[in-house]
C-alpha cells in the first residue's frame, strides 16, 4: 500500500466506546458511530478520532490502536479496554515492547509522544492532538517503532 504520512492530527471524541459490549473488540463495532466520529476529526483537521471506553480509559481510534510514550515507556490499552485487537498493535506490542496498560483518557495530555497504528497506517506518529502540538513528531521512541516495524516487516511479508 502507499506509505501513509509519517505524522498526522487526531482529536478525541466525547463518544465511548462499550468495552462490555457484544461486539467489543469486532471490527464490526460502530461503524455508524465511527462515520461520525471521523467527520467531527476532519471539521477540526484531523485524520483520526481516539475514543475512552465507558470508564474513562483510553481505548481506540476509529479505525487504529494507539500507544503512548509515558516518562519515555512505551504503553498501549489493553484488549480489556474494548480495543480492537488489531494485528499491527499487536506486532508493535512484541517488536518495539510495549507495555499493555490501564490508561486514563486524560493520559493524552500529558503523554510526551503519541503514535496510532493500523494496517493501513503502519506506525503513525500524531503531530497535534485536541490543536495542541506535540513538538518534534515523530519523537524518538515513536520513530524507534516505526523503525523496527518498517524493518520487521520487511523482512516477514507475512507476518
Amino acid at each position: 500500500h502507499t506509505a501513509p504520512a509519517p505524522a498526522t492530527a487526531a482529536v478525541t471524541v466525547p463518544w465511548t466506546r462499550n468495552e462490555r459490549g457484544a461486539l467489543a473488540g469486532a471490527k464490526s463495532t460502530s461503524y455508524a458511530e465511527n462515520v461520525v466520529a471521523l467527520a467531527h476529526a476532519r471539521a477540526h483537521g484531523a485524520t483520526e478520532a481516539l475514543f475512552a471506553n465507558t470508564v474513562g480509559a483510553l481505548c481506540e481510534g476509529t479505525g487504529s490502536n494507539v500507544f503512548v510514550v509515558l516518562d519515555g515507556e512505551l504503553h498501549t490499552p489493553t484488549l480489556s479496554s474494548g480495543c480492537l485487537p488489531g494485528i499491527t498493535r499487536a506486532l508493535v506490542v512484541e517488536w518495539a515492547g510495549a507495555k499493555e496498560t490501564e490508561l486514563p483518557f486524560d493520559v493524552l495530555e500529558r503523554a510526551e509522544e503519541v503514535f496510532l497504528t493500523s494496517s493501513l497506517r503502519d506506525v503513525q506518529a500524531v503531530r497535534a492532538l485536541d490543536g495542541r502540538q506535540l513538538p518534534g513528531a515523530p519523537g524518538p521512541v515513536t520513530a524507534k517503532a516505526m523503525r523496527i516495524f518498517e524493518e520487521r516487516s520487511a523482512a516477514d511479508i507475512d507476518p
